[in-house]
């Protein structure tokens, strides 16, 4: 008879799960508190640049450090703090005087973001039983994008900016008490060498004596595995670097960037019902995004990783090129946004950052997690600088680029990832060395 989950289980992702609210917030707050703001300090275009880049340059140095620090203090701890960093954070954007002031406290709530992106999801992934792990996995990404929704709508209906950027106090309140009360991976624990403890938190996340004990033999029989640095990472775990680092390009190149940038163009003309055409694209964009991850939770555990990015990266390339021919037809460019963004929202999004965690073994998640998100966020600046000036420089033929790299993703998954559905951590590390082993040994060619 299968074991029923804990219900447990499920109130500690969503506990874990709103770091990714608070992400998804504090990056899409700035957006409708900027022209406020500008109009209040009377900022110039570089102050406003300074404004909304801080958060991701506060993002950076703290996705490094906690790469070192979560072997040292464990998934929860970290998460702890990047709670209070968000509180403070809030509190500093409420009553900053200034712009430097402001700026330095957008800079405090990258440091959160960076350390939320950095540890919630291995700490979810730790956390989830193989069944369910696609779900608990994809909660995070939903949960960034309720942000992102939650910030237009909060900036909507207030016209104080104050007030848009420190009611992040909230729910950050909120996730710091949920951490305290939520338990320590417990993957991390038999690093540390606390077996009774896992034992512990496994048996209140399982239910099952037999179920725990062959989770804990798995892992400790990972733990035996070499400790992992750059050197690792960069020799006996390049394939795995190799193949997350190319579908990070992918999960940036294909394009969601430039069609989240390109929909307030598009819809400059719209107005429904008094509303904007900004506030048409920003709120449809938002909507389609939690819709489609929505549903990519109750599917991403039935049909697989690799399928359903298949089918997200895929279902992008007809509105890609729609864009591209279409662009100056308002109501088939807004369709096409709307089925780009589902369709990212449905794989792109959510199942990349669910299957980057699963490929990488225990002994070497927290360094690989945090050198792609690294990588990640590196990617999204180059790409957010370079948009604009090929935009000005191409048109609309700069779609035809993301349609061509959205079916070379597709071929790349089909042939060079592995579907990880309904494995065990341990299981997809047992995979990567099997492959490693193959490669090591060669036959002899015959005479």
């Amino acid at each position: 008879m299968e074991q029923k989950i804990p219900k447990i289980m499920y109130i500690y992702a969503i506990f874990g799960g709103l770091a990714g609210l608070l992400y998804g917030f504090d990056s899409g707050a700035i957006s409708p508190a900027l022209p406020f703001i500008t109009e209040e300090f009377g900022l110039s275009p570089s102050g406003q640049g300074l404004i909304v880049s801080f958060l991701l340059l506060g993002a950076l140095p703290a996705i490094v450090l906690s790469t070192s620090l979560s072997k040292v203090l464990g998934r929860k701890s970290l998460l702890i703090g990047a709670g209070l960093t968000f509180i403070i954070g809030s509190i500093g954007c409420a009553f900053a005087t200034n712009e430097i002031i402001l700026i330095w406290s957008r800079f405090i709530l990258g440091i959160g973001c960076g350390i939320a992106n950095m540890c919630s999801l291995i700490y979810l992934v730790e956390l989830a039983p193989p069944k369910i792990r696609g779900f608990i996995g994809a909660l995070y990404q939903l949960s960034v994008n309720v942000g992102i929704l939650s910030a237009y709508i909060v900036g909507a209906s207030f016209s104080d900016w104050r007030l848009m950027l420190g009611i992040g106090i909230i729910p950050a309140t909120v996730f710091t008490f949920g951490m305290l009360m939520s338990p320590e991976s417990p993957r991390w624990l038999l690093t540390a060498g606390k077996e009774e403890r896992a034992r512990k938190v496994l048996m209140k996340l399982r239910g099952s004596n037999k179920e725990v004990e062959d989770e804990i033999r798995d892992i400790n029989y990972s733990l035996k595995q070499q400790t992992v640095g750059f050197k690792h990472l960069f020799g006996q775990y390049k394939s795995i670097l190799n193949m997350t680092l190319i579908l990070t390009f992918f999960q940036v190149f294909t394009g969601i960037n430039a069609v989240v940038y390109f929909a307030p163009i598009i819809f400059e003309g719209v107005n429904i019902n008094g509303w904007s055409g900004s506030n048409v694209a920003n709120f449809g964009v938002g909507i389609a995004l939690v819709v489609s991850t929505a549903i990519s939770l109750f599917i991403v555990d039935k049909l697989g990783r690799k399928t359903l990015l298949i089918y997200s990266i895929g279902g992008q390339v007809l509105p890609l090129i729609g864009l591209a021919l279409f662009s100056d037809y308002t109501i088939v460019s807004m369709i096409c946004v709307f089925l780009y963004v589902f369709a990212f929202g449905i794989g792109l999004g959510p199942v990349f950052w669910l299957f980057i965690p699963e490929v990488f073994p225990l002994q070497a998640r927290a360094i690989g997690m945090g050198f792609i998100t690294f990588s990640q966020y590196t990617l999204n600046f180059i790409f957010s600088y370079t948009f604009p000036q090929l935009l000005s420089f191409i048109g609309n033929n700069v779609f035809f680029i993301y349609a061509v790299l959205s079916v070379i993703a597709c071929i790349f998954i089909y042939y060079k990832t592995p579907e990880t559905k309904g494995k065990t951590l341990e299981e997809i590390e047992g995979y990567w060395r099997r492959q490693a082993a193959e490669k090591t040994y060669k036959p002899a060619k015959e005479a």
